[in-house]
């Protein structure tokens, strides 16, 4: 029983309360953020006008408490920004669920080759559209807690019995 009650603070202790970030084609540290105007798009097709400068892959880690599409999208700009991109594409993107409270998702980060070209940003990126998103993903969050403590609850009583 103790070995179970060490072995669980030891996970929380270790787990990170944000998104697990998993970086491909560059490295850098939160020092190296900075503010920058960056679009975003989603499943936007490379053109010969733009250059792949790195990838990024947002994940949980298990404990995590910050990890909504808000949060992500502050990542994805703040390693966008640091990196100097132009155009953060997002490529696979997976919202809360039954079997994860976080939203994930995996991004290229682009550079224009001629900075005169440019697109706009997806509209479902504008903070209104996030927020609301966010909202909703909660509200579904906790109806599937509430759901399972009962259900949790229910099948513990009829073991008592």
């Amino acid at each position: 029983m103790q070995n179970d009650s060490i072995l669980f603070v030891l996970l929380i202790v270790f787990s990170g309360c944000s998104h697990r970030i998993v970086r491909t084609g560059y490295q850098l540290s939160n020092s190296d953020y900075s503010n920058c105007d960056v679009v975003i798009s989603k499943f936007m097709h490379a053109t010969d006008s733009v250059q792949k400068i790195g990838e990024i892959k947002l994940g949980e880690t298990g404990f995590a408490v910050a990890c909504s599409e808000a949060h992500a999208i502050k990542i994805l700009r703040n390693e966008a920004c640091a990196m100097q991109a132009d155009i953060i594409n997002i490529i696979e993107e997976h919202r809360p669920d039954l079997w994860s409270s976080c939203y994930r998702c995996r991004a290229e980060f682009y550079k224009y080759k001629n900075p005169q070209i440019r697109i706009q940003s997806n509209e479902l990126y504008q903070q209104k559209n996030v927020n609301k998103r966010v909202s909703q993903d909660r509200s579904q969050n906790t109806f599937v807690a509430i759901v399972c403590v009962t259900i949790g609850i229910f099948i513990g009583y009829l073991m008592v019995q």
